[in-house]
């Protein structure tokens, strides 16, 4: 890729690293300046839609313009690659910044974070959301300036491809929750990542660390936000605005970076004292050395320096003309280099194309220059043409790759078919890694290619067993049901792709229903209910009733359900409940009794001629039996003379009769009558 010219207009000239795309430094042969060009592979299987999505989401941050946002100078694409082109920054990234810098005292931490607020916040405003905010994709200049780069283009990868473990394109340990839910993203999102950022800028560490990525993501989502002060003591203006930053619900979190940046001047407004210092000086990608900030020696240095250096140039000049050597072979430039009194410098070997294997390319300092006798020149040695970096092929479909692999020319390409999950032709290994350098026609190629796979027979067998096999299918969606059923808990009953049918999980469903075990219902207790009632409800409930025996009952009517078993605690749907009808109280056999009873007057005027001179006397009569109570009368009359009454009682087996005869509210007889 080295001395390429991409786009018709940008020669790369050195690779600085990679992540989501490829990043080279070029040079801009039109405006003859550096820049940096960033390649992303072209998502082949759905090509014009792919560059239509890219160049949408990408476009429209050409218009940011803002002093703490890299500048989008071009977007384009080519067979391969989404191109994008942006302004170099010489400088480090606020991660290397952290790492040389820890601990970060909180003046500069506001004040980059500051700076890094009003470009999320003008970005904001033109309605680009960056979804990917992290201290690797913060630049920081020799000056000290925050500059954001990749804006937009966390969400042009993520509508254009996926990447290996088929999560949306983002950094794990900075990802939001609703990002690693798959959820709806908007500006709280990149007000969450910006939190994460302030905690490592304050901690030196990640809130989260896991051994996979999965793990992180999980922890984002369920675990409670660490706390800072068990990191670092800082002030608790700050414990809260992480806080407000990094909530789980979006809802809870700032809503726009200007409400943080209220709060960050409202905390510097009233505590915030410290001097704000300046990052260390960067290096620059060309390997130059940190520059001297301290401008006050300078003067002083000059007076030093400016009698012995007149008196080095006038009176013993000392310096040659450095020969131009390009083309000549390596051998040749020690004997140059001795008779023009230079030395030899470093070696450095580099690819050109244009330059056969051995021959110079140039040299440092440039050739042409006066250099002072003794002077190492360091000497750019051609390699030759660089050898072919090999694509990354994996997840391929082997069809789209074909061609490309035969115009590479390998020795050979043998395709082995090997069952697998992923959708058949997909590439699942080659055996030169993506990165390596080759002579293609040297080497042979190996591809392991998906034949597909048989769904395998689940019925019978345990979820749980299986649970962890069936994810790695990885099929599109898969649903578990779940439904009462005789079998065991657990157990698979039923699947929606029968077993040995050929399947491409990548695009089919699988749905699994599962048993739940018998269902479960809660008993009613109906004692004291009437049977009727009482059995209709138990039916409609999903039990079977059953009326097992029928008795008599002192406690219980007639009709009502006077015992049931079981009558309370919760049974499986159709079992049987047992039920007891009473029949009332039992009937006892009875006698009747009847007694003569002579109710005396008692009046001393009882001899007086004539019954009307005599006062009349109430009687009261009481009778305890099978239809009367003791408490009750049960007849009254008014006597003037001694009067004869017959006692009438009904007694029950084993009870006792009882009776009572009061004159004038006096108990003048009264007597109890055994059933015997």
């Amino acid at each position: 890729m080295i001395g390429e010219i991409v786009s018709e207009r940008y020669r790369v000239i050195e690779y600085l690293g990679g992540g989501m795309s490829s990043v080279y430094l070029a040079e801009d042969i039109i405006l003859d300046r550096e820049v940096v060009v960033k390649l992303i592979k072209v998502d082949h299987h759905n090509r014009e839609k792919s560059v239509a999505r890219f160049q949408r989401e990408v476009e429209s941050t050409i218009q940011l313009s803002h002093p703490n946002i890299v500048s989008v100078l071009d977007v384009d694409e080519t067979d391969m690659y989404h191109l994008l082109v942006t302004e170099v920054i010489h400088g480090p990234t606020l991660k290397q910044f952290i790492e040389d810098n820890h601990p970060v005292p909180v003046a500069e931490v506001l004040r980059i974070c500051g700076m890094l607020l009003r470009g999320i916040r003008h970005a904001h405003g033109a309605g680009i959301i960056h979804r990917d905010i992290k201290p690797q994709n913060i630049l920081m200049d020799e000056k000290g300036q925050v500059k954001i780069t990749d804006f937009g283009i966390a969400k042009a990868l993520s509508d254009t491809r996926m990447t290996e473990t088929n999560q949306v394109m983002g950094s794990v340990q900075y990802i939001s929750p609703e990002q690693a839910k798959g959820n709806q993203t908007d500006e709280r999102t990149d007000i969450y990542s910006f939190g994460i950022v302030l905690f490592e800028l304050l901690a030196g560490r990640l809130p989260f660390e896991g051994e996979t990525p999965v793990s992180v993501a999980l922890k984002h989502i369920s675990e409670p936000f660490p706390d800072i002060l068990e990191f670092r003591d800082v002030p608790e203006a700050l414990v809260r605005i992480i806080g407000k930053c990094t909530e789980k619900d979006p809802h809870n979190r700032y809503r726009q970076a200007d409400e943080i940046l209220n709060d960050i001047a409202a905390f510097n407004s009233g505590t915030v004292s410290e001097p704000h210092p300046r990052p260390k000086p960067p290096i620059s990608p060309h390997g130059e050395g940190k520059k001297n900030r301290k401008l006050w020696l300078i003067p002083l240095l000059a007076m030093l320096l400016l009698l012995p250096t007149l008196f080095y140039f006038l009176v013993m000049d000392q310096s040659s003309i450095l020969p131009d050597m390009t083309g000549m072979p390596i051998e040749d430039a020690g004997q140059i280099l001795e008779e023009n009194d230079l030395e030899m410098g470093e070696t450095i070997e580099e690819y050109d194309p244009e330059m056969s294997t051995g021959s110079i390319i140039r040299t440092v300092p440039r050739a042409g220059g006066k250099v002072d006798k003794g002077t190492p020149i360091d000497i750019m040695v051609s390699r030759g043409e660089a050898p072919y970096e090999m694509e990354d092929f994996v997840g391929e479909y082997y069809e789209d790759i074909k061609s490309d692999l035969d115009a590479l020319g390998f020795s050979s390409v043998e395709v082995e078919k090997i069952p697998d999950t992923s959708k058949p032709e997909t590439v699942l290994s080659q055996s030169i890694g993506a990165g390596m350098e080759v002579t293609p026609e040297e080497h042979e190629l190996v591809l392991e290619v998906s034949s597909g796979m048989e769904m395998p027979a689940l019925t019978g067998l345990y979820l749980e067993d299986m649970q962890a096999d069936i994810e790695a299918m990885a099929f599109s969606s898969f649903e578990v049901e779940e439904v009462y059923d005789s079998s065991e808990p657990g157990t698979i009953v039923e699947q929606s792709i029968e077993s040995g049918v050929l399947v491409d999980p990548s695009s089919d469903n699988l749905k699994l229903t599962v048993s739940k075990g018998l269902e479960m219902i809660e008993v009613e207790d109906y004692r004291g209910e009437q049977l009727e009632e009482a059995e209709a409800a138990l039916i409609e409930a999903g039990f079977e009733v059953d009326i097992i025996q029928e008795a008599h009952s002192a406690d219980f009517e007639e009709g009502q359900v006077m015992g049931q078993s079981p009558h309370y605690g919760e049974f499986t749907k159709g079992s049987t409940i047992d039920i007891i009808k009473s029949l009332g109280p039992e009937s006892k056999d009875e006698k009747q009794f009847a007694k003569e009873i002579l109710i005396p007057y008692d009046d001393e005027d009882q001899d007086a001629d004539s019954k009307e001179e005599r006062p009349a006397r109430t009687v009261e009569i009481y009778i305890d039996d099978k239809d009367n109570d003791i408490d009750d009368v049960f007849d009254t009359l008014e006597i003037d003379s001694d009067h004869e009454y017959t006692i009438n009682m009904i007694i029950e087996e084993d009870e006792t009769g009882h009776y009572r005869i009061d004159v004038d509210g006096e108990t003048i007889k009264e007597d109890k009558v055994p059933y015997k």
